[in-house]
């Protein structure tokens, strides 16, 4: 596990599960947008109303350093829950009110410019409402007369009290849930390819097993008429070692570890292609390996592409090495033709 990051193969792997990070920023935008929903269904049974006053804030000469400490964060967090504007609001209020309520009413924002100040009352009962705004006006015009580092603060817009806008879909839920699933699904697929369990190559053959590979098969298509460049060099390298192959030893046995399936598909292929070649082929078993040692027969295992497979087949080797038989080589089957053009930028 030395052998570094092959980093074009990673990026061959990120490129053909583009389709599948689609669908799941599909999903997440969905789910994000569901769950906002659920959100502002439960804040509908609260309806709430909105009293929205603009005021302009004139600092006194000299003090102008003081725009940088009144900011939207020192009005929320300090000023608004102060005695010198929520105190003198309560002063200005009837008994009725509890003064940790009428702190939770308010809130405030400020633009770019430290001088325009906008206060938000936000309360179920519009009456409420208008006598909390109507005592905080009072009390920020005794703030701005009060006060060494304001001139004054008068009110320049006042709105009427609605009942507030409840945005059931948004795009911020969406875009948020779309970016984490996606970014969740690259953190997946790059953990899994950085886990090194995967064969992509046959290089990752020769280096993790430590036996060479004689080639590749790839998987059918949909309405290929021929096959490209890539196709035909690994076909006719296979071909090749497949051939020397059966010079060196008299029985080639095939093996894979999950049960026999990707060795009786290559088998197949074999006899599919060189019917008269593939006698001397023949699937692995326990059965047969006591003969196969004796007569010096070659154990080939048969590796799929893009599946966790090497802790599976590590294990099988070794279970064939244990009954006596030798494994000479592997085969990389069904490649994605996509991600090997891609890996070896072919056409």
């Amino acid at each position: 596990m030395q052998q570094g990051i092959d980093s074009r193969a990673m990026f061959a792997v990120l490129v053909t599960r583009l389709p599948r990070l689609l669908i799941l920023a599909v999903a997440g935008a969905v789910l994000g947008s569901g769950l906002n929903l659920v959100v502002m269904l439960s804040k509908a049974k609260d309806i709430c109303y909105v009293a929205e006053t603009e005021y302009y804030i004139e600092f006194a000469e000299g003090r102008y350093e003081m725009r940088d400490y009144y900011n939207a964060f020192t009005w929320n967090e300090y000023v608004l829950g102060s005695d010198l504007v929520l105190g003198r609001a309560m002063a200005f209020l009837d008994g009725g009110y509890d003064r940790n309520q009428v702190k939770e009413m308010l809130s405030a924002e400020m633009l770019s410019d430290v001088r325009y100040l906008t206060i938000y009352v936000r309360g179920r009962e519009p009456a409420r409402v208008e006598e909390v705004r109507n005592a905080v006006q009072k009390a920020m015009e005794e703030l701005g007369a009060a006060m060494d580092e304001f001139d004054r603060i008068y009110q320049i817009d006042d709105l009427e009290i609605v009942q507030e806008e409840i945005s059931y879909f948004g795009w911020r839920p969406a875009f948020l849930g779309a970016a984490i699933a996606v970014c969740t699904g690259v953190f997946v697929i790059l953990f899994c390819f950085c886990m090194g369990s995967v064969f992509y190559t046959k290089g990752d053959i020769s280096v993790r097993l430590g036996i060479p590979a004689c080639g590749m098969t790839f998987r059918e298509g949909r309405g290929r008429k021929r096959d490209g460049i890539i196709e035909q060099r690994q076909a006719r390298m296979l071909a090749e070692n497949l051939e020397m192959l059966t010079e060196r030893y008299p029985r080639i046995l095939l093996m894979d570890a999950c049960g026999g399936q990707q060795a009786a598909a290559f088998l197949e292929d074999i006899r599919s292609r060189e019917p008269a070649g593939g006698s001397c082929f023949q699937l692995y078993s326990t059965d047969v390996a006591a003969d196969a040692a004796a007569d010096a027969a070659a154990v080939v295992a048969v590796i799929p592409f893009g599946k966790p497979y090497r802790e599976k087949i590590t294990d099988e080797i070794d279970h064939v090495r244990m009954h006596g038989g030798k494994v000479v080589a592997a085969v990389l089957a069904q490649a994605d033709r996509n991600w090997m053009r891609i890996y070896y930028a072919g056409i």
